[in-house]
């Protein structure tokens, strides 16, 4: 690598004999030699902290421009017949490679190292191959208002899963396509998993940086952790949150989409409440921005049918859209939402009530039963997002 390196294209010395190196400017008249200041063997590297600086006071021919960035260095030119031009200006401080950029860049002209072999080629087009990991299937969501199959009035949700080219491979060829220069070519094999891009080499490292952004986002993956239970209540009057609050050491008035509680915590805060009944407890995971379905049913029973879509954001906030409908003979409780959660706390869907007889407490019959009277249970969803990272349990 080269020290420093200080060329005028004036007649000036700057030494003796030794470590002269003659220089010829455009017209091709003979400069006296010019001082070279002492160079290193050992840099075998086009980035090294070492820099160089050139002075190029009249234009000189881009060939003996290159000649003199590398003499001296471990490195050989190649130089392609088609390149042609030369430079004037002045380049200070410059790592070898940054140098080299300066010279050609301007030009039209691109570089590649291939061991210590620098080749100089006119500015073209490649190709080069991309991997694509995304499954070549299209997964639309339905949801519909109203009772279920069990009632006999079609379902409430359902998902189709399709084979074949999706939206998801259109909207990556759109935004290659978005990237590329006039020239530029993109052919996207879904089945394959492979994008092929034909344009120049500064185009291609932005679809690279695009295709690696993409799919580091849509290979995000959320842990969906959920219970459903209701809670009977002896009164009219909904489940009071403040107390649950409070009993869990939270603000009362606290303004947040989820509560950072465990969901046992949660549950045994509820009991306090009223008598819970559980009915369902799903876990599923679901990748970023695509839908998940849970339906469970009894055969002349309750079901439940719940569907989630999380969006899961690089700062650790899953963004839900939460629809499910619970069926008990011919009553529907449903709800369809849209909220925003940390990863890790507990979102809390409620405030759901159905009539229902309820036993009254400390009272009796005269045959000794339990009398029943007007009450209400309150459904509730506990979902708990957490993110998941690839290669932890």
């Amino acid at each position: 690598m080269l020290r420093h390196v200080a060329l005028v294209a004036a007649v000036v010395a700057l030494g003796g004999p030794q470590g002269m190196l003659p220089v010829r400017p455009a017209d091709g008249q003979q400069l006296r030699p010019m001082a070279v200041t002492e160079i290193d063997q050992r840099e075998t590297t086009l980035d090294s902290p070492r820099r160089l600086t050139l002075t190029f006071a009249e234009p000189q021919p881009i060939e003996e421009a290159l000649q003199l960035l590398v003499m001296g260095t471990p490195f050989s030119l190649a130089i392609d017949g088609e390149v042609k031009g030369s430079f004037r200006g002045e380049l200070k401080q410059l790592t070898l490679r940054e140098a080299l950029t300066a010279l050609l860049a301007p030009l039209g002209l691109d570089f590649e190292v291939q061991g210590t072999v620098i080749r100089v080629t006119k500015h073209q087009p490649q190709t080069r191959l991309f991997d694509l990991n995304l499954l070549a299937v299209q997964r639309t969501l339905q949801r519909t208002s109203g009772p279920s199959t069990a009632l006999g009035t079609g379902p409430a949700a359902s998902i189709a899963t399709t084979s074949g080219r999706d939206q998801t491979i259109d909207g990556v060829v759109e935004g290659v396509q978005a990237l590329l220069s006039d020239t530029g070519r993109v052919h996207v094999d879904g089945h394959a998993g492979l994008v092929q891009v034909t344009d120049f080499p500064e185009r291609l490292e932005r679809v690279a940086l695009y295709l690696e952004t993409l799919q580091q986002r849509s290979g995000r993956q959320v842990r969906l952790q959920s219970q459903v239970f209701e809670v009977t209540l002896t009164g009219a009057a909904p489940i009071d949150w403040r107390a649950v609050r409070g009993r869990l050491g939270l603000p009362a008035d606290a303004a947040s989409a989820g509560m950072a509680a465990d969901p046992r915590a949660l549950r045994a805060a509820l009991a306090a409440e009223g008598e819970i009944r559980d009915l369902w407890a799903p876990d599923v995971t679901a990748l970023n921005n695509e839908p998940a379905l849970v339906r469970i049913a009894t055969a002349g029973g309750p079901s439940l049918t719940m569907t989630v879509v999380p969006q899961v954001s690089a700062d650790g906030i899953v963004q839900l859209s939460v629809s499910h409908a619970w069926e008990e003979m011919a009553r529907v409780t449903e709800s369809d939402t849209v909220m925003r959660v940390l990863d890790g706390q507990t979102a809390v869907i409620a405030g759901l009530l159905r009539p229902q007889q309820v036993a009254a407490a400390g009272e009796r019959t005269i045959f000794g039963s339990t009398p029943k009277r007007p009450g209400h249970a309150e459904l509730v969803v506990l979902i708990r997002p957490t993110i998941v990272t690839l290669g932890t349990k």
